[in-house]
């Protein structure tokens, strides 16, 4: 599908919903544009957000940071996401912040072929289903890593693309405002968008802390 051809789908998409779509906004990259990043980048960006979401909702009695620095995969978590793993006594805020980082794990599972993923949200995202993938006490990350089946290209792009709009919509709404369409979840389509164009490699950008999620 070429660039103008996945706007077109997005904007139909969106228009069956009732959702408004801004026809100015440009195209996304072509696929011939776009390296995805690999299958073993998107394992270790799953753990980093399986930790830090771990720490923000169980507090102290998260086993993250143990399982992280014992295993000496600090590496794999972005500058901001170790600042708040080793923060022995992180702030509300930080813990918020994180808290929905939990929707960027549910994107990147999709991607991952780990669980299905409405291309709008509808309800609010879980991972229970796939936590048993995830290691504890003296594991390596393997399970997951094999069960890992990166998605196509081309379904990737389609969601980035659609998230894309679906953003512009709802910040539009946001600075008219109006509550969001369809009463859609800002954060959700925020945190879902940055996985999105993190995926894409966005801008050239493939540091998470900086990934944009421009509209």
């Amino acid at each position: 599908m070429s660039p103008q051809e996945r706007k077109k789908n997005s904007e139909l998409k969106l228009g069956a919903l009732g959702i408004p779509t801004n026809e100015h906004l440009p195209t996304i990259e072509d696929a011939d544009e776009v390296d995805l990043h690999s299958p073993e980048d998107v394992l270790r960006r799953l753990v980093a957000l399986w930790a830090v979401v771990d720490k923000a909702f169980l507090g102290p009695k998260s086993e993250s940071t143990n399982y992280i620095v014992t295993h000496e995969l600090q590496t794999w978590l972005s500058n901001v996401e170790l600042v708040f793993l080793l923060n022995k006594k992180p702030t509300e805020r930080d813990g918020i912040h994180f808290s929905w980082q939990l929707e960027a794990l549910y994107f990147f599972a999709w991607c991952a072929g780990l669980l299905e993923c409405p291309e709008v949200p509808n309800e609010e995202s879980s991972v229970k289903s796939i936590l048993g993938l995830f290691p504890t006490g003296s594991e390596q990350p393997d399970r997951l890593r094999t069960a890992i089946r990166l998605r196509t290209k081309s379904e990737i792009l389609d969601r980035a693309d659609l998230l894309y709009r679906l953003h512009w919509a709802v910040r539009e709404a946001k600075s008219a405002g109006s509550g969001a369409p369809q009463g859609i979840d800002g954060g959700v389509i925020q945190e879902w968008h940055r996985a999105a164009n993190w995926m894409i490699r966005y801008d050239g950008e493939g540091n998470w802390d900086h990934v944009g999620t421009d509209t």
